[in-house]
């Protein structure tokens, strides 16, 4: 085992992990404390740059990226925070595009293991100040930061950015966030800050009065409100829902550097999966025979239109679905909205959170779904293969797409052609 192999599995195993484990006093912080500490600790890294800070339920992530590769073709070397990762720990805080080196990681945490043991950090709360500290030690010219839950109480709020952004309000993680899209979206604007602008994407009547309430108690604090006059731009990313990210994005973008000219916003939006490495949202595993499309989609504001894509691009194929999910999340409206005509092959995320495929099966079949249980994302796509279908939506959850993902890159999946839709 290399030392960078060692490092991560390390902090994998001893810290405390959200994706891993779920929401615990050891995952989920009711302050903002150890990260203080730990910032102090690196000598406060976070201060070195500017950044952009980015909040949200659904696109988040995907506006993150966009934002790095517009900042990128501007000739900026950008560092990109984001999370959870799908192959590779490094994939939380690329600069440049890149994957900081692994000697690097190897480095940091023969150097902090101590701290971090200390402090009793949680995974995230690790590898964001992990995050911080990279982007110092590359001198990168700007950050864009995505929060990882929520926004007043995450580990990334200790930024003070050019710009604040919210990209949509739906119903997630509401053990933690709140009961309703009013509450959740409080905790968002916990992000807003004095003197900083805010870009607010998808709003409506229930939550744009939390969002003006916020800023008003704070100093010059301006919310912009995304509408139709707003520019959009053609992207590589292939989701029918990036042209509300597009916007935002662009938005956003000019609020940090008013002086960006038109063609680098352009060329940033046409190469995000270039620039940025960004994978598993509509991320077309295989084009045809059959279509393979992964999307990280799991809640039910995000899965409403991923569905919606999906009956459009799959019409006349005759097609499947293999699906996981995990434990924590309702699944009444992710499964109302799957197509009857779909057979499943539900199977289970390689994480400890992940609902059991027999408990999986069992709500799938009650809900009139036809069901084939499998052991592995890796086998439910062989099978679904070997079975003939022309189309085959892969998702429920971002780790079955981080399963999805690795199966291919190892050669786990089978490269087997289905029969003509013809």
């Amino acid at each position: 085992m290399s030392r960078f192999d060692e490092a991560c599995e390390w902090l994998v195993q001893r810290l405390p992990m959200f994706q891993r484990q779920g929401g615990t006093p050891a995952t989920y912080r009711l302050d903002m404390h150890k990260t203080e500490l730990w910032l102090e600790r690196l000598g406060n890294p976070h201060r070195a740059y500017p950044c952009i800070h980015v909040a949200g339920t659904n696109g988040k992530g995907s506006t993150c990226h966009m934002l790095a590769s517009i900042f990128h073709e501007s000739g900026r070397v950008v560092g990109l925070h984001t999370s959870p990762h799908m192959l590779d720990l490094r994939e939380r805080f690329r600069v440049g595009g890149r994957l900081v080196p692994e000697r690097w990681v190897a480095d940091f945490v023969d150097a902090h293991r101590a701290d971090i043991l200390e402090l009793d950090l949680s995974f995230f709360e690790a590898t964001v100040g992990m995050a911080f500290a990279a982007f110092r030690d590359a001198r990168v010219d700007l950050a864009v930061v995505e929060v990882g839950m929520g926004g007043r109480l995450d580990s990334t709020n200790v930024v003070t950015p050019l710009v604040s952004v919210v990209t949509s309000i739906g119903l997630d993680h509401m053990a933690f966030l709140g009961p309703d899209r009013a509450s959740i979206a409080r905790e968002k604007a916990g992000i807003f800050k004095p003197h900083v602008p805010v870009v607010v994407g998808e709003w409506d009547a229930e939550v744009r009065p939390v969002f003006d309430e916020v800023a008003s108690q704070l100093d010059r604090c301006t919310v912009h409100y995304i509408g139709p006059g707003d520019a959009t731009y053609p992207t590589d990313l292939l989701g029918d829902y990036q042209v509300h990210n597009v916007r935002t994005a662009v938005a956003a973008a000019l609020r940090a550097r008013p002086g960006l000219a038109e063609h680098q916003i352009r060329r940033g939006l046409l190469k995000v999966a270039a620039n940025t490495g960004l994978r598993g949202r509509w991320d077309l595993l295989e084009p045809d025979r059959p279509m393979v499309v992964a999307d990280s989609a799991h809640n039910a504001h995000g899965w409403g239109p991923a569905m919606a894509q999906w009956e459009r691009v799959r019409r006349g194929r005759r097609s499947a679905m293999v699906l996981g999910v995990v434990n924590d999340k309702d699944t009444d409206e992710m499964r109302a909205l799957i197509p009857r005509d779909c057979r499943v092959y539900a199977c289970a995320p390689s994480i400890p959170r992940a609902l059991p495929v027999r408990e999986w099966a069992d709500l799938l079949q009650v809900a009139g779904i036809d069901v084939t249980e499998c052991p592995s994302v890796a086998d439910a796509l062989n099978r679904a293969k070997d079975d003939g279908y022309q189309a085959i939506y892969v998702g429920g959850s971002s780790f079955v797409v981080a399963d999805a993902l690795a199966a291919y890159s190892e050669g786990r999946v089978s490269r087997r052609r289905s029969a003509s839709s013809d």
